[in-house]
């Protein structure tokens, strides 16, 4: 290899570059010389090595990660596959690759014949192990490139355990009291795909939390009946049941999930809250835990929070475009308050976090107190309260205060006491945002008026109140057309001379992939009550939350059931959803 430290010279009108793996950029991947020019220069500190290039060049992002393997492959002259989805699953791969070992190396192979093995790797410098494994199954290596997320994909798919039943989980399991809490100790987070050799009760936990993360279920619900224990997981909104479980299984399983959570095992006649942070397929979830006693033993519930959700743009949340244009508009005024209103588990915050992520972060001081912390993100600085030793909203929201901020986010405003506090923010110039639990967004205004806050402190400080409910959409593999009944249009409130509009609408008939459900993931719909000159004349003079709506919508404020219906025009969602999720106002 050149030394790494040459300068370029200059061949025509393009530049030469000692490394070949630059020069294959610039050549052959249209790469602009420009941007090679700063790595390059800093060539005398990877001395080489592919791993220190790509930091350079990745991580900087020079190039994405798929450019860079790309020219990886045609510096070594071999096959890139950018995915690996078509991988045979051998279990003589398994057998004879532990998969730290695996995880560590970063290869897999993806077939082999009589005589070859095919091995996909990110790094083909670190040919040894791979070497290593070729002797062990006797077959000569071929090497192919592939990206670092599509190997550690296939790595945890073979070594998935998830064909792994329950019942066969459970066979294992020593249901006495005595002893079952014995070695298991309080561990740091490890990836559960691969801890292979471990106690049953372990083991049956950490397939729960798997299919459970596999699912994407936001809440994992472990009921005590009177004979029987019932695992439910929450998926886009709705309880469903997994599995069934013994009754003698019901006290080793909660008290595996006290000690994950640092919680008290001998206490089972009181509630108990704890946490603990697993890590799934590289998956890292935060777990809060809450445990209640009942007549039939104690109910656990898990809140899994994945840690590497991405955040929303507002354009994503699927906004109308008059909602999304005004909360652009708002989010770039200075000093106010704009509150996000919905029942548990409508997307409040994940809608404020699209809201923050709408405001540059380098030129602002933003802060966040949450109850709890869902999403950690670099750039904010973000505190979770914590009642029990006097942490609260309203005592954060004051320290926050000193703390030289532009931009605030208080997770709830739940009381007087922390709605006084915010308003004094906004009053004196910093931009607050906030979640309140009301059913619509003039009902939020009513509800901080009914805190005791005066109705010009309210007028003068809030800018906004969006308020939204989430529907589940359509599955698009079962989705079919049908002709709903006149009496589900007149439940809408859409009248003979609307109804031509709603003439062929949509649904799930239910399949695999939805399960049996009709349908996959969610959508907003939403509506925003601006506090305009209009609406603050009405405030002065009632906190009715139907007169403020009237007025609103004499403004030109979109009702959520008015956006809803507009998603059932486009086939996004169904009849029942809307009818369910909203009111008619």
């Amino acid at each position: 290899m050149s030394d790494s430290t040459a300068q370029p010279v200059q061949a025509g009108s393009a530049t030469e570059f000692s490394h070949p793996l630059l020069r294959i950029l610039a050549r052959d991947l249209n790469v602009a010389d420009d941007l090679l020019q700063a790595p390059h220069e800093q060539m005398d500190q990877a001395h080489g090595d592919l791993s220190a290039l790509k930091q350079l060049l990745v991580k900087d992002k020079v190039v994405t990660e798929e450019i860079f393997q790309q020219a990886v492959a045609r510096m070594f002259g071999l096959d890139y596959h950018p995915h690996l989805d078509q991988a045979d699953l051998l279990p003589e791969f398994t057998k004879t690759i532990p998969i730290r070992f695996a995880k560590k190396f970063h290869f897999f192979p993806t077939s082999m014949d009589e005589e070859t093995l095919w091995v996909a790797i990110e790094n083909p410098q670190e040919f040894e192990p791979v070497d290593d494994v070729g002797r062990k199954l006797k077959r000569r290596v071929q090497l192919l490139i592939s990206t670092h997320q599509s190997i550690l994909s296939l790595i945890n798919r073979a070594y998935d355990r998830a064909e792994e039943t329950t019942d066969d989980v459970i066979e294992g399991i020593d249901t006495g009291d005595e002893g079952m809490s014995a070695g298991l100790g309080i561990e740091e987070p490890e990836d559960l795909l691969d801890a292979r050799d471990e106690e049953p009760i372990k083991k049956l936990l950490n397939n729960i939390l798997y299919q459970a993360a596999r699912g994407n279920a936001s809440d994992v619900h472990i009921e005590a009946g009177a004979a029987e224990v019932v695992v439910r997981f929450r998926i886009d909104g709705i309880l469903h049941t997994v599995t069934t479980l013994p009754k003698a299984i019901q006290l080793p399983l909660t008290n595996r999930i006290k000690i994950m959570s640092r919680l008290d095992i001998s206490q089972r006649a009181l509630p108990q809250d704890g946490r603990t942070l697993i890590l799934i397929a590289g998956r890292k979830i935060d777990i809060r835990v809450s445990t209640l006693p009942t007549v039939n033993g104690e109910k656990t519930v898990l809140r899994l929070l994945y840690q590497d959700q991405e955040m929303f743009s507002l354009r994503q949340l699927g906004m109308p475009e008059s909602i999304h244009t005004d909360m652009r508009r708002l989010i770039r005024q200075t000093g106010g308050i704009i509150l996000v209103s919905g029942p548990t588990g409508s997307g409040k915050t994940t809608t404020l976090y699209a809201v923050l992520n709408e405001i540059d972060r380098r030129a602002k001081n933003i802060l966040t107190i949450e109850d709890p912390v869902e999403y950690k993100i670099a750039g904010y600085v973000q505190t979770e309260v914590n009642p029990k030793i006097g942490l609260t909203f309203a005592n954060a929201l004051r320290s926050v205060l000193r703390q030289d901020p532009d931009v605030i986010m208080v997770g709830e405003m739940r009381d007087q006491e922390t709605a006084l506090i915010a308003i004094q923010a906004a009053l004196t110039g910093h931009t607050v945002f906030s979640t309140v639990h009301t059913n619509d967004a003039p009902a939020t205004v009513t509800r901080l008026v009914d805190m005791g806050i005066e109705p010009y402190l309210v007028s003068s400080t809030v800018m906004g109140v969006l308020a939204q409910r989430l529907l589940r959409r359509i599955c698009k593999e079962c989705k079919q057309a049908f002709k709903p009944d006149g009496a589900l249009l007149s439940e809408l409130g859409i009248g003979d001379g609307e109804a031509g509009a709603y003439e062929t609408v949509y649904k799930g008939s239910g399949c695999t992939a939805c399960r049996g459900t009709g349908y996959t993931g969610r959508i907003g719909t939403f509506e925003l009550l601006l506090l305009n000159d209009a609406v603050k004349k009405v405030l002065r003079q009632t906190n009715e939350a139907n007169l403020i709506r009237e007025v609103a919508q004499s403004e030109g404020m979109i009702s959520m059931r008015h956006h809803g219906l507009e998603l059932i025009k486009n086939g996004i969602t169904t009849i029942d959803e809307l009818l369910q999720a909203t009111r008619d106002n």
